[in-house]
């Protein structure tokens, strides 16, 4: 299995900026006025390794997939971390059928990554729709976290998104069948959960 060098994917952000001979700032607007709906990806990141986060991108779309990367396809996504953030967060993974974990040193450090990592797995099967994404120091051998562990690494030139049931593709589907609205219940057939 071919990991991915922190050297290659700063070449793949450079690559794309000078074929396209333009600035981030340009890529980066381009990019949200293209808006979609579903991506094959979640790219889950820490917002300090943005060059190397632009580098995976383009190299994930160039193996012909979509790719949704929260401060490229948002640029109202506010950077505090509140509820509001969450939320936003949440509807986009349910907009993906899988989400690759870009493990840097900066993730390592992220509150954010192993956040979206948990929410992904308890939303999709863990085993067909998360994996890990190294990048690697050249020489370097991927080792990471423990909890890194319950995930496989993408093989990208074989990787394939699941196929996702109609029901798993409406986002919230099933917190729409399981609260009735008051806060902290839950509905069941036959009564409510507190």
């Amino acid at each position: 299995m071919a990991f991915y060098s922190a050297e290659q994917l700063y070449a793949a952000a450079r690559d794309l900026r000078q074929r396209a001979n333009k600035t981030n700032d340009q890529l980066l607007r381009e990019a949200r006025e293209t808006a979609k709906d579903m991506f094959d990806v979640f790219l889950s990141h820490s917002s300090r390794d943005k060059d190397l986060v632009l580098g995976a991108k383009k190299v994930i779309e160039d193996a012909g997939y979509t790719v949704y990367v929260d401060w490229i396809d948002d640029a109202q996504v506010n950077v505090v971390a509140d509820r509001a953030l969450a939320d936003r967060l949440r509807r986009r993974m349910g907009q993906c059928s899988s989400l690759f974990y870009l493990h840097t040193p900066n993730a390592a450090l992220s509150k954010w990554c192993p956040w979206e990592l948990g929410y992904f797995d308890g939303l999709r099967s863990p085993e067909a729709a998360v994996f890990v994404f190294p990048v690697l120091s050249t020489g370097q051998r991927y080792k990471g976290q423990e909890y890194l562990d319950l995930y496989d690494t993408v093989d990208l030139p074989n990787w394939r998104p699941p196929r996702r049931s109609p029901r798993s593709r409406r986002p919230g589907a099933i917190d729409e069948r399981l609260f009735d609205g008051a806060p902290g219940m839950l509905w069941r057939p036959g009564g409510r959960i507190f």
